[in-house]
């Protein structure tokens, strides 16, 4: 389940639904998972590891061209990717912050809805 498009922005949740039968009892099982949509994930994911890559290896160059006697611009990639990693996980922070609102909004959709049909049991792993 998605936000109506008039209302998506780039931090937009999606709400995945799904169905299992449960086979020691006559229950069915729904289990959801709301989170960004996946290209925002991707995006992070890849951020956060191309920077941590950089920093360890170019500081790793810097160091050993600093204790070899020469002077490396590259020891300073340790202390810049040391301060932009915290800064890229306070903006996804924020964006989390942002997509509340309608994060709760899909969620008490999908209760209000299940409601009608019977009773839910709300269990949390």
């Amino acid at each position: 389940m998605k936000i109506p498009l008039k209302e998506q922005h780039y931090w937009s949740p999606e709400l995945q639904v799904h169905l299992e039968k449960d086979y020691d009892s006559d229950d069915t099982i729904l289990r959801c998972l709301v989170g960004p949509k996946q290209t925002v994930w991707s995006l992070f994911m890849f951020v956060y590891i191309g920077i941590a890559v950089l920093t360890l290896f170019l500081g790793m160059y810097g160091l050993t061209q600093w204790q070899l006697g020469e002077f490396s611009n590259f020891v300073y990639v340790i202390p810049v990717g040391l301060l932009i990693l915290p800064s890229i996980y306070t903006f996804s922070k924020i964006g989390q912050k942002t997509g509340r609102d309608q994060m709760m909004h899909l969620v008490s959709f999908l209760y209000h809805n299940l409601d009608k049909k019977g009773s839910v049991e709300r269990v949390e792993v």
